[in-house]
């Protein structure tokens, strides 16, 4: 996946959104060097377009816009012996785009779409079902109990855009004055009911 941030600018008051590219010839071969066909980069490419704009759309701009889908001999949908594209998510140029372009929550919601197309590809790919990794916990917390005893405790978020990224448990670390962090301890995750271990300390 090569990424970029294609330059432009539109006269409107309007995003100029995210194109894809693929590579089906170069030097003039329709086959990777392995003897698969280049035809798979632009499922890839569709799938990772898809799911970007899906969640941008759902989550931060109604009419964030779709481009096209190129075929082109760029270096980085070109050179690559698998299946590869070239993602212009944005124009760094253009003022609506960036308006969401330098939003942290905006990022973090692109770079996890970029890794669920990847995932859904691949899971085409190889007739494989895929589990999306849960969201990050919230609300985290610790209660002091006495001297010596301690709560912490949080919530799973959901993730209303991926009904598969339910967490089943949790692996809580800990470690003591500046050591090092022990290999954890595994917390199952009850549905409707946050998290929460007591410990010793």
């Amino acid at each position: 996946l090569g990424f970029h941030s294609d330059a432009g600018v539109h006269p409107a008051d309007t995003v100029i959104g995210t194109l894809a590219i693929y590579t089906y010839k170069s030097e003039n071969k329709t086959r990777l060097p392995g003897g698969e066909s280049r035809m798979p980069s632009r499922e890839y490419a569709d799938i990772v377009q898809s799911q970007i704009v899906n969640d941008i759309r759902e989550l931060y701009c109604e009419d964030w816009s779709r481009r096209q889908i190129w075929d082109r001999g760029y270096r980085e949908s070109r050179t690559p012996s698998c299946p590869a594209m070239l993602l212009e998510l944005l124009s760094h140029q253009n003022f609506e785009d960036m308006k969401y372009g330098l939003d942290p929550g905006y990022r973090f919601t692109v770079s996890r779409a970029i890794y669920k197309g990847m995932l859904k590809y691949l899971s085409n790919r190889y007739g494989i079902p895929y589990v999306v990794q849960p969201l990050p916990v919230t609300d985290m917390g610790v209660k002091f109990s006495g001297d010596r005893t301690a709560t912490i405790s949080w919530k799973a978020a959901e993730d209303p855009l991926e009904p598969t990224a339910d967490a089943t448990g949790f692996i809580l670390y800990t470690r003591i004055g500046n050591g090092g962090f022990d290999t954890g301890r595994r917390i199952k995750a009850i549905k409707g009911k946050n998290g929460s271990y007591t410990f010793d300390i």
